[in-house]
């Protein structure tokens, strides 16, 4: 950016913003919060010319900008970063930065400001946390309604209701960009639809014994690999996960049936009752009887 051209923080033609008094933002993040990020400011610049932010110390807040059309640049401590339509920025609390639209093709952005406990940990989350603070969720249709959201929800004043919903929508916004960030990571390969393919496999044979060898056949995976892949994704390893769809099946049934134990541990494979309600109890650390006398409304 030259020095000749003028430098404007704010103050476009169409823009629009919700900046919170920062007291307001330091009672609610006091309340202990039900979610731990709360938008302190949110807003849109169209086409913002000229535009330019300038922080050598940083913020308390994590910045988050999505740029949906034209183009922008950062400064995020010594790394320098070009912003480019579908592209998502993130500014790191307590770090000096700089940031502002291209002379020639300015951005229109979508930005908010981050407060709260889980600001540190956001970059990890979203897994930018070793490399540029930029990814390329593309131009998703999903993103831009939850910033609206947010805009119109703080737009109506900060009752607890509004600081809730705003902080519930931005926990939206931030697992779908999550989840966006995990599809493109494994989207060439595609593990994450032969992993949906197999947990579907297992829903659909709740009554049977399931191998790995099965498992792994349905994902067109070997073995080793299957298995490695399957923990990554979800946590637990095959027949963990395989068991504990059943165990959720099973509670369904002592909640909507008068099937004896017995029967149930049947249904779902098992020939032994005994050790159907050992199982039971290593997932849900009560028997089933324990579990059936539970009034859960």
């Amino acid at each position: 950016m030259s020095e000749e051209q003028p430098r404007i923080r704010e103050g476009f033609p169409g823009q629009r913003s919700v900046v919170l008094p920062r007291p307001v933002v330091a009672a609610w993040l006091d309340s202990d919060p039900l979610w731990g990020l709360v938008p302190s400011d949110v807003g849109h610049y169209p086409r913002a010319q000229w535009h330019f932010v300038e922080r050598p110390e940083g913020i308390p807040q994590a910045v988050m900008i999505y740029c949906t059309d034209g183009e922008g640049w950062a400064r995020i401590g010594e790394t320098s970063l070009r912003v480019r339509p579908g592209q998502i920025l993130l500014t790191p609390p307590e770090v000096g930065h700089a940031y502002g639209a291209h002379g020639a093709a300015p951005w229109t952005i979508y930005w908010v400001h981050l407060a709260g406990p889980k600001t540190a940990a956001l970059a990890r989350t979203l897994k930018i946390e070793s490399g540029p603070p930029i990814w390329s969720p593309g131009p998703d249709p999903a993103i831009p309604p939850l910033f609206e959201k947010i805009m119109t929800v703080l737009g109506h004043g900060y009752t607890p209701d509004n600081l809730l919903s705003a902080s519930m929508t931005l926990g939206q916004l931030v697992t779908h960009l999550v989840v966006t960030r995990h599809r493109q990571t494994h989207q060439d390969d595609n593990l994450d639809f032969r992993i949906d393919r197999v947990i579907e496999m297992m829903r659909g044979n709740l009554s049977k014994s399931l191998r790995v060898a099965d498992l792994s056949a349905a994902a067109s995976l070997s073995p080793s690999h299957f298995c490695a892949v399957f923990r990554k994704r979800t946590g637990f390893s095959s027949l963990d996960f395989f068991n504990r769809l059943k165990m959720q099946r099973a509670c369904f049934l002592l909640d909507t049936t008068d099937l004896s134990i017995k029967a149930i541990a049947a249904e779902l494979g098992f020939d032994d009752p005994l050790y159907f309600s050992r199982s039971f109890r290593r997932v849900h650390e009560c028997s089933p009887a324990q579990y059936r006398a539970i009034r859960k409304g």
